[in-house]
């Protein structure tokens, strides 16, 4: 029995027949079944993508205004028909600054001020054919759609009509640039009437230094040297030829390239950096007299710039001008209301002005030292409304700086941005004779004023400047600061005809003084007792997605 098991056994182990069936069989059963699978899981995968769309429909809608994500992100889900679905929506900050953070974490729930929204989205897809092998009767889904905010409105600060001499720019900004100046008054209105797209002068840069496949974000953050920087002006200045020329004689008047100067302190780029704009974007619409004086300033560092007019203003004999500068920023970039890049501020300025005029009564000369300290006026944005009934709005809380002037016996190495405030306390010599000295001091401050400037839509378009004033500014505050002086000689009281003298040579001292004191402050973006403030321009492109 056993020998005819084995030898069928031997038999049927060397047949061929029917082979071909069994393997058909098996084959059809496992095409089948991959087919089977594979049309679930196009299923799944059509799902997903739908339920991501709606994920990141949902996270742009909510994101136009974070106050309100978590209604409009749900209302958005719902009209997509995932009202029944489980979401999450969360606000926070994105930023894709910083070049090292990884794409995952450039999102950060909770961060203040809220400028993205990611909604999350759980939902599970039904299968059919892949249930007849063991699978599970659905295959759940998980998706997020993260989008940031694209309003921001620009502004500028200090960027007020100016009534400049150009002599006194010319000496100043010279001696801030290292070089001698011989602009004419038409070249510095020419430069004051045009207006450059910020980010065509950072185009022009990104030439200039090599960096042409660098971001807006990477530009901004390099360094340029002066002679770099006035020619991008000139390219982004290109279609106004008086500009144009203007810039052009800058240049050659230059001995070299100049000293390197941070991008970021001249043209800055604000919040848009956060979402890491790509090249081409439209930017803000800034003064070109704005960014030189920037530029003159920051090339000088912290060191003093003294200016000698000699005889060039208007009823003076002698004056001369020593400038320190100290906290320096003028104009936003693209930024959001709430954010740390929301506020600007004028420059900080300390100024001494020597003048000498003839003396009444045959006394030779008197000698008049003005010291001026002008601390920063700020801007801060406070609102923004791309899409309002009116079109257009943006709200800024502006504040004049505080400023101090007075005549006091102040040296010359006084006058430094970095050291404390120069002693004011100690009368002048005004008229130095053999025998007699004739003192004087006086001081005056200027108060901070405070307002909030709501500029419609036809204020952005005509680019309107609007003006905080203090309460405490006269019409002539040099004027008033003389008025009050303190006279003495030797150290006792003056007689009338010699107050009466002198208060007389005040007064005609007050407009020369007043054209100094102007043109020097305003050729650094700075009104004295005035927070000069204009919208460089919006940004409304609602929400971009970012992951």
């Amino acid at each position: 029995m056993i020998r005819r098991i084995a030898g069928r056994a031997r038999r049927f182990g060397a047949a061929r027949s029917g082979n071909i069936t069994i393997l058909v069989a098996l084959g059809s059963t496992i095409l089948m079944a991959a087919g089977a699978v594979g049309i679930d899981l196009g299923m799944v995968f059509q799902a997903r993508r739908k339920a991501q769309g709606a994920a990141d429909i949902a996270a742009m809608v909510a994101a136009i205004d974070p106050t309100q994500a978590d209604t409009m992100a749900r209302r958005s889900l719902s009209d997509n028909g995932y009202a029944a679905a489980s979401a999450t929506v969360n606000t926070g900050t994105y930023d894709a600054s910083v070049s090292a953070t990884a794409p995952g974490s450039r999102f950060t729930v909770g961060g203040s001020p809220a400028n993205a929204v990611r909604v999350g989205l759980s939902t599970s897809v039904p299968i059919t054919f892949a249930r007849a092998i063991g699978l599970a009767a659905s295959v759940p889904l998980r998706v997020t759609g993260t989008a940031a905010s694209a309003q921001f409105a620009a502004f500028s600060i200090g960027a007020g009509t100016l009534r400049l001499d150009n002599g006194i720019a010319n000496g100043l900004l010279g001696a801030l640039l290292g070089t001698r100046l011989s602009l004419s008054l038409s070249d510095y209105n020419a430069l004051l009437d045009t207006r450059v797209d910020g980010l065509r002068v950072l185009d022009a840069l990104a030439t200039s230094l090599n960096l042409g496949a660098a971001s807006y974000t990477d530009i901004v953050q390099a360094n340029a040297s002066v002679g770099q920087m006035l020619m991008a002006m000139r390219v982004a200045a290109q279609g106004n030829s008086a500009a144009v020329n203007a810039l052009s004689s800058i240049l050659n008047a230059l001995p070299n390239a100049g000293n390197l100067i941070s991008i970021g302190q001249v043209d800055p780029l604000g919040d848009a950096a956060g979402l890491a704009p790509q090249r081409g974007l439209a930017g803000p619409s800034v003064e070109l007299l704005n960014i030189l004086g920037a530029t003159a300033a920051l090339a000088n560092g912290q060191n003093q710039a003294f200016v000698d007019l000699g005889a060039t203003v208007p009823g003076l004999l002698s004056a001369r001008l020593t400038v320190a500068i100290g906290e320096r920023r003028r104009s936003s970039g693209w930024v959001r209301p709430g954010s740390s890049n929301a506020t600007v501020r004028t420059a900080q300025t300390r100024l001494l002005i020597e003048t000498t005029v003839a003396a009444p009564l045959g006394l030779g000369t008197l000698a008049l030292p003005l010291y001026a300290e002008v601390a920063p006026a700020q801007a801060t944005l406070r609102a923004l409304s791309c899409f309002g009934a009116s079109g257009r709005q943006v709200a800024i809380d502006a504040q004049t700086g505080l400023a101090t002037l007075a005549v006091a016996a102040i040296p010359r190495a006084a006058i430094n941005s970095g050291t404390a405030a120069p002693d004011l306390s100690q009368p002048a010599a005004l008229i130095a004779l053999p025998l007699v000295t004739v003192s004087g001091r006086a001081q005056a401050t200027v108060g901070s004023g405070a307002q909030t400037l709501v500029f419609s839509d036809a204020d952005i378009a005509n680019r309107t400047v609007k003006t905080v004033t203090s309460t405490a500014l006269t019409q002539s505050l040099t004027g008033s600061l003389l008025r009050g002086i303190a006279l003495n000689i030797n150290g006792i009281g003056v007689s009338p005809l010699l107050q009466t003298s002198l208060m007389a040579t005040f007064a005609a001292l007050t407009p020369g003084l007043d054209l100094l004191l102007d043109t020097t402050l305003r050729s650094l973006g700075i009104r004295l007792g005035y927070a000069d403030v204009d919208v460089d321009g919006t940004l409304c492109n609602q929400a971009v997605l970012v992951q």
